[in-house]
């Protein structure tokens, strides 16, 4: 796994880094989340949604057109759609959608603290990271994220 691309900038956060957001301050949370995260705000776009995902993907190819039934979302030369209700509810409808796309290699959490504001802020990471904080900090790690499940929307 590449540790950045030079092009965009975006990087997975390291294993020294991901344990400073576990074992950190709140001000060393933040700028972890100032880094790392995805931010989504409640009338962002669809397409712009997986475009904002896609980037945090160094090692994958991200494409996205809307049609008139949602969004068409090509992920490493396969052609999947999601299908929009043209609601607010569509935010998280193209989130999970996103995430059952990737789940194979991918898990995408919410930060806690960003559940209650009209913008959420996510983390992507490999699964297998998910999985070694969650052994390593299981507490903490419910504490700071929040799965991605169907009853997830903006409150």
């Amino acid at each position: 796994m590449s540790e950045h691309k030079e092009d965009t900038g975006m990087r997975m956060p390291s294993g020294s880094e991901l344990t400073v957001l576990f074992e950190g301050d709140e001000q060393q949370l933040q700028q972890f989340t100032f880094a790392y995260s995805v931010i989504v705000d409640w009338g962002e776009e669809d397409e712009e949604i997986i475009r904002l995902f896609g980037k945090r993907l160094p090692d994958e190819t991200v494409e996205v057109t809307s049609t008139d039934k949602g969004l068409d979302v090509t992920y490493n030369g396969q052609l999947h759609s999601i299908a929009l209700t043209f609601t607010g509810q569509d935010r998280y409808i193209t989130i999970r959608g996103f995430q059952e796309l990737i789940r194979d290699k991918y898990e995408i959490r919410l930060f806690e603290d960003s559940y209650f504001s009209d913008t959420h802020e996510f983390l992507i990471l490999p699964k297998r990271q998910w999985e070694e904080l969650d052994a390593r900090y299981p507490a903490r790690s419910r504490e700071i994220f929040r799965v991605i499940d169907d009853e997830l929307d903006f409150p």
